[in-house]
């Protein structure tokens, strides 16, 4: 059995409602890295690895936990946020602008869909963080973090609830009134334990201005 801490990146300007660039580019807001060093000053215990999404705001994030432990194994994995419109469309815009796209994508709820432009399809999202689980399956550690997005650990609670690993308009839309139904802080962890067979336990989610597991 492995333990592993899924922590949501610290506040970024999309969460501010701040027009961004890309996915991939956005930065942390001004709270947001204060929020960062606040986590890794209460992340007590030195993991024996580190994943990080390629975003920057998981790198900025996991940037003062590094200059604590900086000899910790640190790699990049595929545990970025799910991407579904096109990045082309959305350059330039923030959150409210995009509503009425994200309103019609999840209205829609078809699982192959793909809006171009470096977006992925909900059932490929589904693939790529099993994947990641099953590869942390495989790998030798006791402790990791993982430095995700909140629809990543979104998605790997509600895929360890399903007894059926396939995807449909049904299911994607299960997906959605779960992944609304709750809110994963900024800069929160999820601690979770992995089974050797795969399977995930989730535990309770603690954030920085609460009490953190140390």
């Amino acid at each position: 059995m492995k333990d592993i801490w899924f922590i949501r990146h610290a506040e970024s300007l999309a969460n501010i409602g701040e027009a961004t660039s890309t996915p991939r580019e956005i930065p942390l807001s001004p709270a947001g890295l204060k929020q960062a060093a606040q986590l890794a000053d209460t992340l007590a215990v030195k993991p024996d690895q580190v994943f990080i999404s390629r975003y920057d705001r998981t790198k900025q994030t996991v940037g003062p936990l590094l200059a604590k432990f900086p000899d910790v194994t640190v790699e990049t994995a595929l545990v970025h946020e799910f991407t579904y419109l096109s990045i082309e469309r959305c350059r330039g815009t923030n959150m409210r602008q995009r509503k009425p796209w994200v309103e019609e994508y999840w209205q829609t709820c078809d699982p192959h869909y793909c809006d171009g432009g470096q977006s992925e399809s909900f059932a490929e999202f589904i693939s790529r963080i099993q994947h990641f689980v099953r590869e942390l399956r495989d790998r030798d550690f006791g402790l990791a973090y993982v430095f995700t997005h909140e629809q990543v650990i979104k998605g790997l609670m509600w895929s360890s609830m399903r007894l059926s690993p396939e995807v449909s308009k049904e299911s994607m839309n299960g997906f959605y009134g779960f992944m609304t139904s709750f809110k994963i802080p900024n800069a929160s962890v999820q601690r979770t334990l992995l089974e050797d067979d795969g399977r995930l336990y989730f535990g309770s989610i603690d954030t920085v201005d609460g009490q953190l597991y140390a």
